[in-house]
């Protein structure tokens, strides 16, 4: 069943349908009851995927008038390569950065993780799925996003890790010189580490985990060194991942100086069904970047007093206010955690 939001003044709602998220549609039910906001179509065949788009129409002198489609929606039909994608939010809280994705196969990709307190749940959440980790990403070495990980490295009991994935990342002592307001504590822990399994990203590369393909946008590389002041954060990992017909862009904490250097490079292949924002959402890239991604889902990885600026000094709001004003959903810790099934 098909559900949307009543659109004022409307006087009806005309649907089209598709067997391809970006193909060609077809009207399939023209509705002239502007209170209905619903419509289940009986004609589709059990089993098979259909997308669907709404439109508003307003009937005048001059005939009617219509008015943008809605974003894609897919009916909740299920395939074996689908993959699940987890936002998990902190219970205190704080700002941080921890998803999971995983298969109908049991492949399980972990990005980042979040502080060392969150170690502990981040263990839980892979036993509940299998205790296997296939890939598991870290974006940048901010205490936020690395901190479990190399709380949890040496302590991983049953749980088996294949390949780690990182950014060669500049010295810390030259992200100090850039950055004297940051710290580089957990980058530091993290070259202590020895991993096995770890390997850098450069930017162009190509990964596979089970039939997901995980393209690497941008990572530290002497190019940021020339256009940011800012080099944990603009090094960051910015990778998209593809599934059959969808994919999802990570930005990790890239922010403004590397958005016209990602914009200008891949202007075409930004465009996501779902987005993690920059930086949590504050701050972060710009908002023409964004519009190039134009995402259905916009993930926050922000808690209510950053998402609200309740210290009145962050830019989470207006950010939200452009992702809504493109049409996006909006998800956020407050209702971690949340999760797309990427198609």
């Amino acid at each position: 069943m098909l559900a949307w939001r009543k659109v004022p003044r409307a006087d009806g709602y005309e649907i089209a349908r598709s067997t391809e998220k970006n193909g060609e549609y077809q009207i399939i039910k023209k509705i002239s009851n502007r209170k209905t906001l619903r419509y289940t179509d009986r004609k589709a065949v059990a089993g098979k995927r259909y997308y669907y788009k709404v439109r508003a129409f307003k009937k005048s002198s001059y005939g009617i008038r219509f008015g943008k489609y809605s974003k894609a929606m897919a009916n909740a039909v299920a395939k074996k390569t689908d993959w699940e994608i987890t936002q998990y939010g902190d219970p205190l809280g704080l700002q941080m950065m921890f998803y999971t994705l995983q298969d109908y196969y049991g492949h399980l990709v972990v990005v980042d993780g979040g502080w060392p307190g969150n170690a502990e749940k981040v263990k839980e959440i892979i036993y509940e799925k299998g205790g296997h980790v296939s890939a598991w990403f870290l974006t940048h070495p901010h205490e936020d996003h690395i901190g479990a990980f190399c709380e949890l490295y040496g302590n991983l009991g049953n749980i088996r890790v294949d390949k780690v994935y990182a950014v060669n990342m500049a010295s810390p002592q030259l992200c100090m010189a850039n950055a004297p307001w940051d710290s580089v504590a957990a980058y530091q822990r993290f070259r202590a580490m020895k991993i096995p399994q770890l390997r850098y990203v450069c930017r162009g590369d190509i990964l596979k985990v089970g039939k997901l393909k995980i393209e690497i946008l941008s990572a530290y590389e002497k190019k940021i060194d020339k256009i940011s002041s800012d080099l944990l954060n603009d090094g960051s990992m910015v990778f998209k991942v593809y599934g059959k017909e969808e994919s999802m862009l990570f930005c990790a904490d890239a922010g403004k100086s590397v958005s016209d250097y990602l914009k200008n490079k891949y202007r075409e292949k930004l465009k996501s069904d779902y987005l993690q924002m920059g930086h949590h959402g504050n701050g972060g890239l710009k908002k023409g970047f964004y519009k190039l991604v134009d995402p259905d889902v916009a993930f926050f990885d922000a808690p209510g007093w950053l998402m609200e600026n309740r210290d009145g000094k962050y830019t989470t709001p207006q950010n939200r206010k452009w992702m809504e004003q493109m049409g996006s959903k909006i998800v956020s810790f407050g209702t971690a955690p949340n999760t797309v099934t990427l198609k």
